[in-house]
């Protein structure tokens, strides 16, 4: 998949927006990941047309992707801000007329106790707190990989 044919015109859609530079770097980042996903799960949307991939992506595909983050021990806060991408990725397609509605606005966000554990809730504040420490992103993903691992192992001891 030709990733250009949507995120080229989606980052043009972003700037008319008035969208902020970091905001606009982790939609498009969110979206790479999305379409990584998509055509790992569902081979046949392999497509370099946005219209085709805009017209099969349902709420159905979206409430896959969110069990998989979820599954994959994905932060709460990123599985919400991906999410949020996508519903404006979805905003952008209606713009398009590839899709009459957003689907996105049916897959909630993760608000309540049961969909996280203790692990991400820990994960998430000592995320913020290597934020406020004004540690540089890359250094935050590799200490919460390790973390990550490190609580993996315990759980499986």
């Amino acid at each position: 998949m030709n990733y250009k044919s949507i995120t080229r015109p989606f980052s043009l859609y972003l700037k008319s927006q008035k969208i902020a530079e970091n905001t606009a770097r982790n939609y498009l980042n969110d979206i790479r990941h999305f379409l990584n996903w998509l055509v790992s799960f569902y081979p046949e949307l392999n497509s370099d047309k946005p219209d085709i991939i805009a017209q099969n992506i349902s709420t159905g595909v979206l409430k896959n992707y969110k069990e998989f983050l979820k599954k994959n021990n994905t932060l709460p806060a990123t599985i919400n801000r991906r999410l949020s991408s996508l519903r404006k990725l979805s905003g952008f397609f209606i713009n398009q007329g590839w899709q009459q509605s957003n689907p996105g606005k049916k897959v909630a966000n993760i608000t309540n106790k049961k969909e996280t554990n203790f692990d991400w809730q820990v994960l998430d504040r000592f995320a913020k707190s290597l934020k406020a420490e004004g540690k540089n992103p890359s250094t935050i993903r590799n200490y919460l990989s390790d973390v990550r691992g490190f609580l993996n192992f315990l759980n499986e001891s």
